[in-house]
């Protein structure tokens, strides 16, 4: 089986380690890191790069695709009723992982402002409070998953929280469950919830076979993206490979085989 991630960088890894442990396969991981940050872009700039490494990724035949982006995954949202290749959007799997009746949610500022979190919570009966937390992402980036520095930058994307008292959190953005153990303790008797655990349920009944093996195509630096892989500890079979963003571009032909875009525009 061949299944195909996708993300800015290393926020997708949260979902792809959780991935490995559940289902051998192999993996097909792109990282746009010539790119990043996707959260302080427009939809419409992320909806093209959604769509150009869809199209690569349909180009390599996954079988699957997961959303291992929240930002991308917000900007896909019209397609999902009409990709040809199952597609697990990271998103509704958050919001499928909710129990309780006060959420809050933080991913990046284009997440939060698309406002799919709130609006399918909220149509649910749940009441919602959000916020963007785009520090979050150059921090972990950067590698740096404690000290008091982290410490007092989630203390202060938390701390308007408390008024709410919500039950549980949503970790809106794959790179913020590498902070989980801070925000964890901030959060005290709050459910954290990584969206990825609701991932992995959904692809339980899928059986693997042999021994997983992830193809890293990266439109940044090989080299920095490997020294990250190397800093996290991730310990599964890998190769980088470097993919040029004129190239990647070139892919945007081979997203109509991954998706109906007539059932989309039909429903437009």
């Amino acid at each position: 089986m061949t299944i195909g991630l996708f993300d800015s960088g290393i926020g997708g890894l949260s979902v792809l380690k959780k991935l490995i442990e559940t289902l051998p396969a192999h993996y097909v991981y792109v990282a746009d890191t010539m790119r990043a940050p996707y959260g302080t872009k427009t939809s419409d700039t992320i909806e093209v790069f959604s769509r150009e490494i869809i199209g690569f990724l349909a180009e390599k035949k996954v079988e699957r695709i997961f959303a291992a982006c929240n930002t991308s995954d917000s900007t896909l949202v019209k397609y999902r009723g009409a990709f040809k290749i199952p597609y697990h959007s990271i998103i509704q799997a958050g919001v499928n992982a909710s129990k309780y009746d006060r959420v809050a949610v933080i991913g990046t500022h284009m997440t939060v402002q698309s406002g799919l979190y709130k609006h399918d919570l909220e149509a649910r009966g749940k009441k919602v409070i959000q916020r963007p937390a785009q520090l979050f992402v150059s921090i972990v980036e950067e590698g740096i998953f404690y000290g008091n520095m982290v410490e007092a930058v989630v203390k202060f994307y938390l701390e308007p929280f408390r008024k709410f008292k919500p039950q549980e959190l949503i970790l809106g953005c794959t790179h913020f469950p590498f902070l989980k153990d801070i925000i964890a303790r901030l959060m005290d008797n709050v459910r954290i919830i990584d969206p990825a655990d609701e991932i992995v349920r959904e692809v339980s009944h899928l059986v693997g076979s042999g021994r997983s093996f992830v193809e890293f195509y990266v439109t940044g630096n090989p080299e920095e993206f490997e020294r990250k892989l190397k800093k996290i500890g991730f310990k599964y079979p890998y190769q980088v490979k470097h993919l040029e963003i004129a190239e990647l571009e070139q892919k945007v032909v081979y997203f109509e085989r991954a998706c109906d875009i007539d059932r989309v525009l039909g429903s437009g």
